[in-house]
Parts: C-alpha cells; sequence; structure tokens
C-alpha cells in the first residue's frame, strides 16, 4: 500500500483495514492470516507523524525443539516520517528522540515495509514455543517435550574423558 505524503494534512488521516503483507519483508516467519492495522497520519511541518496499532499471528519456528508455533504481534507505534532528500551526508550523531524516525522516497510512504518493520522488531531474537521447551535430545534427536528418551540432558565433552577417568580411579569407583 503506497500513500502520497503530500496527501497528509495537518488534520492528518486515520484508517483501519486488514493487510497482507509481503512475506519475503519478514526476517522470519510467515502469516497466519491477514494483520490488522489501525494508522493514524498527520502532518507537522515537514515531518508526518505515524501512530497506530497492528495485531496478528505469525508462524515461528521454536529455536530450541524446532517446531512451528503460532506468536501474537500486537505492536503500537509512534514514528516520524521524513522525506530521505531531508538525510544529511557523512555521519551524524543521532538524538534519543531521532531513534524512531524512517526516511520515505520520492514522496512515497511505504505502509508494508513499515508495517513489516514494526512486526520484525516485535519478533523475539530466540522464538521459544513455550518458555519451558525442553528442546531436541542431543542423543537421539527427539523432541523432548513429545518423548522421554532418557538420555542425559549435557554430554560430557569428550577431551575431559580421561580426567573423568583419573578422578573415577583416585575416588576408586573405577
Amino acid at each position: 500500500m503506497l500513500i502520497p505524503a503530500e496527501e497528509i494534512t495537518a488534520e492528518g488521516i486515520e484508517f483501519s483495514l486488514s493487510m497482507v503483507v509481503n512475506q519475503s519483508l519478514l526476517t522470519e516467519g510467515r502469516f497466519e492470516v491477514p494483520v490488522a492495522l489501525h494508522l493514524k497520519l498527520r502532518r507537522k511541518g515537514e515531518k508526518i507523524k505515524a501512530s497506530g496499532e497492528i495485531r496478528g499471528n505469525i508462524i515461528l519456528t521454536c529455536s530450541r525443539c524446532a517446531e512451528e508455533f503460532s506468536f501474537s504481534v500486537n505492536s503500537s507505534f509512534d514514528l516520524d516520517l521524513l522525506p530521505a532528500e531531508s538525510l544529511t551526508s557523512g555521519e551524524v550523531a543521532l538524538e534519543e528522540d531521532e531513534m524512531d524516525t524512517v526516511f520515505y522516497e520520492k514522496g512515497i510512504i511505504e505502509i508494508d515495509s513499515l508495517v513489516a518493520t514494526q512486526i520484525n522488531l516485535t519478533i523475539p531474537m530466540k522464538p521459544l514455543c513455550k518458555p519451558d521447551c525442553r528442546g531436541i535430545c542431543p542423543v537421539c534427536g527427539a523432541n523432548r517435550n513429545k518423548v522421554d528418551c532418557g538420555h542425559e540432558a549435557k554430554i560430557p565433552d569428550p577431551r575431559f574423558s580421561r580426567l573423568k577417568l583419573f578422578l573415577e580411579v583416585k575416588d576408586g569407583t573405577a
């Protein structure tokens, strides 16, 4: 969805819609259903203030057990949109209030890209199907959430096998 920046006035525009975001814009996962978007755009001088909410579900893969699960996205955002032409060349130190600034090009605001960025910010770095996910057994590869294979959780480091043998001989257990 593209919105020409020149159409946004001080009174602004506000809309709610259900939208399908381009899957290629996501860093991880895929959408179950379209996301619900509520967006307000208002002009304040050169800046355009964008505030809104995104709601939906993404299918992610658990980083421990490799099973897919549904992750709920509930994101609120307040951003300042500026034309890319207003960028200065060279290195510039950003102030705290400039961290929520997004630049648009050729007078067009790309809503898909804006929404995808906000969704990507909500996805955890290590997605887990549940906080106490037991993961995959390093010995047999079974999903420990489904099967209790009985293998030890930690595989001993083979470099310490001689030390273990030494300690067993010393304790008289070997």
